[in-house]
């Protein structure tokens, strides 16, 4: 059974740079995409499982107070700092590495699906993991003419399109379940247009 358990980064990316941030804020709100991310992290393949979020730390304390951890999912919180320092919270796991927790999870049998939620470090990190298998990119396009989108953080998109194929709408509504709402259509939230995406690894 956990031979078959997958990792996954989730993230919203701006096409066509794949641009996801800008002085570590996201340029964008977007209410049906936030709600799209907590539906799919959250649904769990079984009421015997709960899924993990694996996130550093500056992505962690991003997150107001009042909704950390993120509710029904399990929180890991990566950070170059002795983890020994930190407030042990229920459902929460601080860690030095990433590899280490991936095998961890991997063999946990009561985590389901596994989630990288950011920041860009972790997820450019992770990238050249074997371990992950899938990326669920939100591609969103900025439609309001003559106005840039400024950004200074950047997935690997060389890496991701000659290593990853994007799969058919069909299967991403297959992996994050037939009731996830917004799954196969795209959506327009003021000026950007976006649809949810899935790449599997080649």
């Amino acid at each position: 059974m956990t031979t078959q358990k997958q990792v996954s980064i989730i993230v919203a990316a701006l096409l066509p740079s794949f641009g996801i941030g800008y002085k570590n804020q996201l340029p964008w709100r977007l209410r049906n995409e936030m709600k799209y991310f907590k539906n799919v992290t959250t649904k769990n393949i079984s009421p015997n499982h709960k899924n993990a979020v694996i996130m550093g730390r500056k992505t962690w304390e991003s997150i107001p107070s009042k909704f950390r951890p993120l509710p029904d999912r399990y929180n890991v919180i990566l950070t170059k700092q002795d983890v020994s320092q930190f407030e042990q919270l229920e459902n929460v796991r601080y860690a030095n590495a990433i590899d280490e927790v991936l095998q961890d999870l991997l063999q946990d049998e009561k985590i389901g699906k596994i989630f990288i939620i950011g920041g860009c470090e972790i997820y450019n990190r992770s990238l050249f993991s074997k371990l992950v298998d899938n990326l669920l990119i939100t591609e969103i396009v900025h439609k309001k003419d003559g106005e840039v989108i400024e950004m200074d953080t950047f997935l690997d998109k060389d890496y991701i399109l000659n290593n990853f194929t994007k799969a058919s709408a069909n299967d991403l509504k297959k992996f994050v379940g037939e009731d996830i709402e917004f799954a196969d259509s795209k959506v327009v939230e003021g000026d950007f247009e976006y649809e949810f995406t899935l790449y599997k690894r080649n």
